[in-house]
């Protein structure tokens, strides 16, 4: 684990008093997860991962530059710590996505500014489409993975609120999903506008929940990326014992 930063405000006298408030120091990222999927059509992200050694630390601000001549992508990370308030000693896993916008066609390494054993290479495929996404995808709010330990099946479980439609309705249609090289479990939640009596069937709310069997458990530390409407993902840390 890296080290952190120990901040103070060092007197004339030789006395040393605290900082007050949340002080910002780089983040301890230990991994870069690199979502499989991207096109040069799509607002690209990758997401940062670390672990905290307490509660007295919160995610903070990212940043991004781009080299397209070099197909090189620099990130920074920073994280709040905050020295005056009792903390719980706790190792304690974080995520953090870096929004790098649109990319041209190409590979590129992704390196963490801080540590430059942190890296990942990226592919950027040439798109299929005009349009922001391949498909329609639902707005998901939350997702998870559950786990039978009596059979060893595993389930996706997905839930949000669908739009309102001034003609029809929005419904789930299909739920794809692979598990790419570096331990990340992507998921396609495939919608499709319709009319007729399945939009009378929806709740007032237009809320849903989808399940789907995992055909391929998911065993270990990974992270599970969810594309969402307009262009949008949900990103959540997973860690499944066998």
């Amino acid at each position: 684990m890296k080290r952190f930063l120990s901040i103070a405000l060092v007197l004339t006298s030789g006395t040393v008093l605290a900082q007050k408030g949340p002080v910002e120091v780089n983040a301890p990222v230990e991994k870069i997860f690199i979502p499989d999927g991207f096109d040069d059509n799509d607002n690209v992200e990758v997401v940062l991962h670390g672990e905290f050694p307490s509660t007295c630390y919160n995610v903070g601000k990212t940043q991004a530059t781009v080299d397209e001549d070099n197909k090189l992508i620099k990130v920074t990370a920073s994280t709040y710590y905050y020295p005056d308030v009792y903390c719980i000693q706790s190792i304690t896993p974080w995520i953090q996505p870096v929004k790098l916008g649109v990319l041209n066609q190409g590979e590129y390494d992704v390196v963490v500014t801080e540590d430059q054993n942190v890296t990942r290479s990226m592919t950027i495929k040439e798109r299929t489409t005009e349009s922001p996404d391949d498909f329609l995808y639902a707005p998901v709010e939350n997702a998870e993975i559950d786990v039978d330990y009596t059979s060893g099946k595993q389930s996706l479980r997905l839930q949000g609120r669908f739009p309102y439609m001034f003609i029809g309705c929005m419904v789930m249609k299909e739920v794809r999903t692979y598990r790419s090289p570096d331990d990340v479990l992507v998921v396609q939640p495939i919608a499709e506008v319709v009319d007729g009596p399945v939009c009378d069937e929806q709740p007032a709310d237009r809320s849903f929940e989808v399940k789907k069997g995992l055909s391929q458990p998911f065993y270990g530390e990974g992270l599970l990326h969810v594309r969402t409407l307009h262009g949008s993902s949900l990103n959540r840390f997973i860690s499944i014992q066998q």
